[in-house]
Protein backbone atom coordinates (compact mmCIF):
# COMPACT_ATOMS: atom_id res chain seq x y z
CA UNK A 1 0.00 0.00 0.00
CA UNK A 2 1.17 3.51 -0.77
CA UNK A 3 1.43 5.10 2.70
CA UNK A 4 1.78 8.62 1.28
CA UNK A 5 -1.47 8.18 -0.65
CA UNK A 6 -3.21 6.76 2.45
CA UNK A 7 -2.04 9.71 4.60
CA UNK A 8 -3.12 12.23 1.96
CA UNK A 9 -6.50 10.49 1.69
CA UNK A 10 -7.05 10.57 5.47
CA UNK A 11 -6.04 14.25 5.68
CA UNK A 12 -8.34 15.13 2.78
CA UNK A 13 -11.29 13.28 4.30
CA UNK A 14 -10.65 14.98 7.66
CA UNK A 15 -11.50 18.26 5.92
CA UNK A 16 -14.99 16.97 5.14
CA UNK A 17 -17.49 18.32 7.68
CA UNK A 18 -19.92 15.61 8.68
CA UNK A 19 -22.65 14.99 11.22
CA UNK A 20 -21.83 12.66 14.11
CA UNK A 21 -23.98 9.53 14.39
CA UNK A 22 -24.15 6.61 16.78
CA UNK A 23 -25.42 3.42 15.18
CA UNK A 24 -27.25 1.22 17.70
CA UNK A 25 -28.70 -2.27 17.57
CA UNK A 26 -29.79 -5.01 19.93
CA UNK A 27 -31.94 -5.00 23.04
CA UNK A 28 -31.66 -5.59 26.77
CA UNK A 29 -28.15 -6.65 27.79
CA UNK A 30 -27.17 -7.33 24.18
CA UNK A 31 -27.01 -3.72 22.98
CA UNK A 32 -24.27 -2.45 20.70
CA UNK A 33 -23.39 1.05 19.58
CA UNK A 34 -20.62 2.69 17.59
CA UNK A 35 -19.89 6.27 16.53
CA UNK A 36 -19.73 6.73 12.76
CA UNK A 37 -19.18 9.69 10.49
CA UNK A 38 -19.80 7.78 7.25
CA UNK A 39 -23.58 7.98 6.95
CA UNK A 40 -25.57 9.16 3.97
CA UNK A 41 -29.02 9.13 2.47
CA UNK A 42 -29.30 6.81 -0.53
CA UNK A 43 -32.79 7.56 -1.83
CA UNK A 44 -36.21 8.81 -0.69
CA UNK A 45 -38.31 6.19 -2.53
CA UNK A 46 -38.15 4.10 -0.45
CA UNK A 47 -36.35 6.08 2.26
CA UNK A 48 -32.96 4.38 2.52
CA UNK A 49 -29.63 5.31 4.08
CA UNK A 50 -26.20 3.81 4.41
CA UNK A 51 -23.70 3.60 7.25
CA UNK A 52 -20.13 2.30 7.23
CA UNK A 53 -18.88 0.31 10.23
CA UNK A 54 -15.38 -1.06 10.74
CA UNK A 55 -15.31 -4.85 10.49
CA UNK A 56 -13.42 -5.05 13.82
CA UNK A 57 -16.27 -3.36 15.70
CA UNK A 58 -18.62 -5.70 17.61
CA UNK A 59 -21.44 -3.50 16.29
CA UNK A 60 -20.63 -4.68 12.75
CA UNK A 61 -21.48 -8.32 13.46
CA UNK A 62 -24.45 -7.29 15.62
CA UNK A 63 -26.06 -5.17 12.87
CA UNK A 64 -25.59 -8.02 10.38
CA UNK A 65 -27.05 -10.60 12.79
CA UNK A 66 -29.96 -8.49 14.06
CA UNK A 67 -31.04 -7.14 10.68
CA UNK A 68 -32.20 -3.87 12.27
CA UNK A 69 -30.43 -0.76 13.52
CA UNK A 70 -30.92 2.89 14.39
CA UNK A 71 -28.88 5.89 13.29
CA UNK A 72 -28.85 8.48 16.09
CA UNK A 73 -27.86 11.95 14.85
CA UNK A 74 -26.25 13.50 17.94
CA UNK A 75 -26.84 17.07 19.08
CA UNK A 76 -24.09 19.55 20.02
CA UNK A 77 -24.41 18.71 23.72
CA UNK A 78 -23.75 14.99 23.13
CA UNK A 79 -19.99 15.06 22.48
CA UNK A 80 -19.38 12.76 25.46
CA UNK A 81 -21.73 10.18 23.96
CA UNK A 82 -19.84 10.39 20.66
CA UNK A 83 -16.52 9.83 22.44
CA UNK A 84 -17.89 6.90 24.46
CA UNK A 85 -19.17 5.06 21.41
CA UNK A 86 -15.97 5.89 19.53
CA UNK A 87 -14.08 4.07 22.30
CA UNK A 88 -12.15 7.14 23.45
CA UNK A 89 -13.95 8.43 26.52
CA UNK A 90 -11.74 9.43 29.45
CA UNK A 91 -14.59 9.21 31.97
CA UNK A 92 -16.70 6.24 30.85
CA UNK A 93 -16.17 2.66 29.72
CA UNK A 94 -15.97 2.49 25.92
CA UNK A 95 -19.23 1.61 24.16
CA UNK A 96 -21.16 1.68 27.47
CA UNK A 97 -24.80 2.75 27.24
CA UNK A 98 -24.65 4.19 30.78
CA UNK A 99 -23.37 7.42 29.16
CA UNK A 100 -26.85 8.15 27.80
CA UNK A 101 -30.54 7.51 28.25
CA UNK A 102 -32.18 5.34 25.62
CA UNK A 103 -35.68 4.21 24.78
CA UNK A 104 -36.68 1.22 22.68
CA UNK A 105 -37.89 2.12 19.23
CA UNK A 106 -40.48 0.48 16.98
CA UNK A 107 -37.88 -2.15 15.99
CA UNK A 108 -36.84 -2.59 19.65
CA UNK A 109 -33.45 -0.96 18.98
CA UNK A 110 -31.97 1.62 21.39
CA UNK A 111 -32.78 5.23 20.49
CA UNK A 112 -30.59 7.85 22.18
CA UNK A 113 -32.73 10.43 23.97
CA UNK A 114 -32.03 14.01 22.92
CA UNK A 115 -30.62 13.06 19.52
CA UNK A 116 -31.59 15.45 16.71
CA UNK A 117 -33.07 12.42 14.98
CA UNK A 118 -33.16 8.69 15.62
CA UNK A 119 -33.78 6.81 12.38
CA UNK A 120 -34.78 3.15 12.62
CA UNK A 121 -33.86 0.91 9.72
CA UNK A 122 -34.33 -2.61 8.50
CA UNK A 123 -31.16 -3.97 6.88
CA UNK A 124 -31.69 -4.51 3.13
CA UNK A 125 -28.13 -5.02 1.85
CA UNK A 126 -24.52 -4.98 2.94
CA UNK A 127 -21.14 -4.98 1.23
CA UNK A 128 -17.70 -5.27 2.81
CA UNK A 129 -15.04 -3.13 1.16
CA UNK A 130 -11.57 -3.03 2.70
CA UNK A 131 -11.80 -2.46 6.46
CA UNK A 132 -15.50 -1.50 6.54
CA UNK A 133 -18.93 -2.91 5.82
CA UNK A 134 -21.44 -0.64 4.13
CA UNK A 135 -24.90 -1.36 5.57
CA UNK A 136 -27.96 -0.20 3.63
CA UNK A 137 -31.08 0.31 5.73
CA UNK A 138 -34.64 0.98 4.66
CA UNK A 139 -36.13 3.53 7.05
CA UNK A 140 -39.19 2.31 8.98
CA UNK A 141 -39.53 4.98 11.71
CA UNK A 142 -38.05 8.34 12.68
CA UNK A 143 -38.05 10.06 16.07
CA UNK A 144 -37.16 13.77 15.80
CA UNK A 145 -36.17 16.30 18.45
CA UNK A 146 -37.44 19.89 18.49
CA UNK A 147 -36.07 22.05 15.67
CA UNK A 148 -33.91 23.99 18.15
CA UNK A 149 -31.57 20.99 18.55
CA UNK A 150 -28.45 21.55 16.44
CA UNK A 151 -26.41 18.59 15.16
CA UNK A 152 -22.92 17.80 16.40
CA UNK A 153 -20.42 18.11 13.54
CA UNK A 154 -16.94 16.66 13.02
CA UNK A 155 -14.26 18.32 10.89
CA UNK A 156 -10.45 18.53 11.01
CA UNK A 157 -10.51 15.77 13.68
CA UNK A 158 -12.51 17.91 16.11
CA UNK A 159 -16.13 18.56 17.05
CA UNK A 160 -18.02 21.70 16.16
CA UNK A 161 -21.42 23.05 15.31
CA UNK A 162 -23.12 24.75 12.39
CA UNK A 163 -22.95 28.52 12.23
CA UNK A 164 -24.98 30.31 9.57
CA UNK A 165 -23.45 33.38 7.96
Amino acid sequence: MNHDLRAAFLDSMASNSTSVHVVTTGAGNERFGVTVSACSSVCADPPTLLVCINTRSPANAAVAANGVFAVNLLNVAQRGIADTFAGRSASARPFDFSCCTVTAGALDVPLIDGAVAAIECRLVAQQTIGTHTVFFGEVVAIKRAPAAHMPLLYCKRDYGQFLAF
